[in-house]
């Protein structure tokens, strides 16, 4: 989490710079990135069929596909 930066007493938030920098890097430090590539036109067909799953994004989506597929394994 961000912390708040005392500064001679006074209370500083960090800037939006500082904000970012700690965001790429928890991300840097806690997740993988995965990309690949798909027919056009099928990426539209995927949102469509996350967003009728109610899934908050793509990514949700596919993430929890895949997570349930390896339950299935277990």
């Amino acid at each position: 989490m961000i912390g708040v930066i005392y500064l001679n007493g006074v209370i500083e938030m960090p800037t939006s710079k500082e904000k970012m920098e700690y965001i790429e890097n928890w991300k840097k430090e806690n997740t993988d990135l995965i990309k690949f590539r798909v027919p056009k036109g099928k990426k539209a067909e995927y949102q469509a069929l996350a967003d009728r799953s109610g899934a908050k994004s793509l990514t949700a989506y596919i993430t929890s596909v895949l997570e349930e597929k390896l339950k299935e394994e277990h």
